[in-house]
């Protein structure tokens, strides 16, 4: 049956092939009509088989689970056509139980044991064909020496251990399959397995896996140690290997204690590990330091493993460099040595250059040997200098020949006792490209007692002039540092302006108050920056370019003021409410400004006008509101992109009360009354207004009235009425 049935299997390969060629040869002949066969009458449809996948015993196609699948495909026949046109990949399959045999596109495949029909339907036709499914196996076991293997099997690791497979077909067994199963483990950490061998790795259960043609067999193998346990000989688990790093490496050495008894040195053969290879190695029990930290070393063997901590640490606190940060020389500059130093655990220091390990990043610009570095081209390189664990770097920079230096400001302005940066220095090379050489270039003060230069900066100390020259290679360049009066502070001529878009308008001027008390417009000498993208700044003057809401600053030595910008479309006429204010003391009156834009659109300018008065005495003004100080007359005068509005501003006393001379007066016809009216004021301030008042007599054939003076007519009574600034009085004239 062994035999019988590979030699069955094996005989359909070459009649497979054979159909194959046959079924292309068959396409290849009707290749020529397939382009119109789709507009062609269907007559028929059959299918085509390979002769050995079908079983006339049972009048089926043979499929096996997990092996060969098998290949049926359909052939219409066309009216009017001698030739056949396959249309297995067009045709509709169907299979009647997919839990034993699955159909697509004519590819059949096993899944379990049963029978199921196939049908495929192409354009009305549909033929059926019944395919049975079986196992190729109908079971697999495990052997172990010839005989089926446990269930379950317990096993010291260091034991062999290999398994065959048997496949059993009806009643012929021992088919040994060995090579083609697919082996798995549960627990490779236990046990692995490649083809039945197996390896025990580790103590625990591992289930022991073997797979073919759908069928399976597994073992549960319990894995234990020969032994008790290992140690570290020289190094008990818990306590600490200490290295230090660039010094001898650490032995340790292990034994492992048999279950039967006694010890065996095992260092050789068990399998060392070092959690952190960053921070230690460990070969055949030889610790290495490689970084400064903490890790594990773990030794095992055949099931049974321990632990002990390293920590590796340097045995100097640092290294330090002189000089110490970066360094810039010319192609041309002989070699600069750097002095390399470390300070030990103890605070002992000690010279390390010739001891050190140099490294440049790129030599192609500089080489260093025992600290000595030497220019080569030009760029940039990071010279390191390493010792036993310790580093530190510098960067070096070569500078290619100067031909010509440039300064990047011709004048600094500062102050007593001020500092600041020097300014950057460039310099032109052979080929004309510019270069800053402000790190290599040396600078002097003409006049120390003026100015003095450290560190990279210059330091004022008295006021007046000195000239700062920085010189590389034989060329110079000067610059002017003038000394000032320490500034106190900024004040811009407006805290608010508007722009026209589009136009160029000058900036604010701005005024200094210095130190001594001395006023000073510096507008000429102000820095003026912003952050917006809508505005341009130029040297003297600005332009908007977009409509913004924005912020100038304004700088000057150490100080700085603020003016808020507003870039906005030209305003062509301004209208003001009202045209002229009258006003008691101590009160108010807002004032509107309209705005109109050239596009006719309005905008309210009353809070944004840039407002004067002509005399603060009488009155003030804030944002819109007019307020009335003391009687008088003045004018506030406002301006808004160039253009003006003019308010004038009365500011009259509030009358109190009115006073006559008499209240009533007796005359005779043709007599006469001079009376006298006197106004009494909120100010305190009382006045004769007489002339001022507007006289009016209530019977004029009685008596008549003007500028207080009254004239009887005839007999009778009158009243005589005074009235001024809204207030009225009356003297009653009675005439016998």
């Amino acid at each position: 049956m062994n035999f019988s049935l590979r030699f069955s299997m094996s005989l359909k390969e070459p009649r497979r092939w054979l159909a194959a060629v046959l079924a292309i040869a068959m396409i290849m002949t009707s290749a020529t009509g397939v382009v119109n066969a789709a507009e062609d009458t269907v007559t028929g449809i059959e299918f085509t088989y390979d002769a050995s996948d079908y079983n006339s015993s049972t009048s089926s196609l043979e499929v096996f689970v997990e092996d060969d699948k098998v290949n049926l495909s359909v052939f219409a026949s066309i009216s009017g056509s001698s030739s056949k046109r396959d249309i297995t990949m067009e045709a509709t399959w169907k299979s009647s139980n997919t839990a034993y045999v699955k159909a697509e596109k004519g590819v059949l495949t096993g899944v379990g044991k049963g029978t199921a029909t196939i049908s495929a339907t192409y354009k009305g036709f549909t033929i059926s064909i019944k395919a049975a499914s079986d196992y190729v196996y109908d079971s697999i076991t495990l052997m172990q020496n010839g005989t089926a293997a446990p269930v379950s099997k317990d096993i010291e690791i260091g034991q062999p251990l290999a398994f065959t497979l048997n496949g059993t077909k009806g009643s012929v067994t021992d088919l040994a399959v060995t090579t083609e199963a697919v082996w798995t483990t549960s627990n490779a950490a236990v046990a692995t397995v490649d083809e039945g061998v197996i390896t025990l790795i580790g103590v625990g259960s591992a289930v022991i896996s073997a797979k073919l043609k759908g069928k399976s067999d597994t073992v549960t193998l319990n894995v234990t140690s020969p032994y008790k346990s290992i140690t570290i000989d020289n190094a008990a688990s818990g306590n600490l290997v200490e290295l230090d790093i660039g010094y001898d490496d650490k032995v340790l050495t292990a034994s492992a204690a048999p279950k039967t008894g006694g010890t065996e040195p095992v260092t050789d053969v068990a399998k060392w590990v070092s959690a952190n290879e960053k921070i230690a190695t460990v070969k055949k029990g030889l610790v290495s330091a490689v970084s400064a930290g903490k890790t594990t070393i773990t030794v095992s063997y055949k099931g049974v493993s321990t632990s002990v901590d390293v920590v590796v640490r340097t045995a100097f606190q640092s290294i330090k460099l002189s000089p110490e940060k970066e360094y810039h020389m010319l192609l041309q500059d002989s070699p600069i040595q750097i002095k390399a130093e470390v300070l030990n655990n103890s605070n002992v220091t000690s010279d390390m250059t010739s001891q050190a390990e140099w490294t440049s990043s790129n030599v192609v610009v500089a080489t260093v040997s025992a600290g000595k570095v030497t220019p080569k081209s030009v760029g940039t390189t990071k010279i390191t200098a390493s010792h036993k664990g310790v580093s530190r770097s510098i960067d070096i920079t070569v500078y290619p020949s100067v031909n010509e230096l440039s300064v990047e400001s011709e004048t600094i302005d500062g102050f007593k006792g001020i500092s600041g940066d020097l300014p950057a220095v460039t310099a032109t090379t052979f080929d004309g490209t510019k270069v800053d050489v402000s790190k290599i270039v040396t600078w002097t003060s003409a006049d120390e007692k003026i100015a003095i230069i450290k560190d990279g900066k210059w330091t004022a100390k008295e006021l007046g002039e000195s000239t700062l020259t920085a010189s590389v290679q034989g060329h110079k360049v000067g610059v002017k540092l003038i000394v000032h009066v320490k500034p106190l502070k900024l004040i811009a001529e407006v805290k608010d302006l508007s722009i026209i878009l589009g136009k160029e308008t000058a900036f604010p001027s701005v005024t200094v108050i210095n130190e001594d008390g001395e006023e000073e417009d510096v507008s000429s000498k102000i820095q003026w920056k912003t952050t917006s993208e809508d505005i341009i700044l130029k040297d003297t003057t600005m332009k908007g370019l977009d409509v913004a809401s924005l912020t100038l600053s304004a700088t000057y030595l150490t100080k700085s003021v603020s003016v808020r910008v507003k870039v906005e479309e030209e305003i062509v006429k301004l209208v003001v409410d009202p045209v002229s204010i009258e006003l008691y003391p101590g009160r108010t009156k807002s004032v509107k400004v309209t705005g109109y834009y050239k596009s006719g659109k309005q905008v309210s300018l009353g809070s944004k006008m840039n407002w004067e008065v002509g005399n603060p005495g009488i009155a003030t003004v804030s944002s819109t509101s007019v307020k009335a100080v003391a009687v008088g007359t003045t004018k506030i005068t406002g301006t808004y992109q160039g253009k003006t509005v003019v308010v004038p501003i009365v500011v009259v006393q509030k009358l109190k009360s009115l006073l006559l001379s008499s209240k009533s007066v007796q005359l005779s016809a043709g007599g006469t009354y001079s009376a006298k009216l006197q106004a009494n004021f909120t100010t305190g301030d009382p006045a004769d207004v007489t002339e001022s008042a507007v006289w009016t007599s209530s019977k004029a054939s009685v008596a008549t009235v003007q500028d207080g003076k009254i004239v009887t007519v005839s007999k009778g009574t009158a009243s005589i009425k005074a009235t001024y600034a809204g207030k009225s009085v009356t003297i009653r004239v009675t005439v016998k």
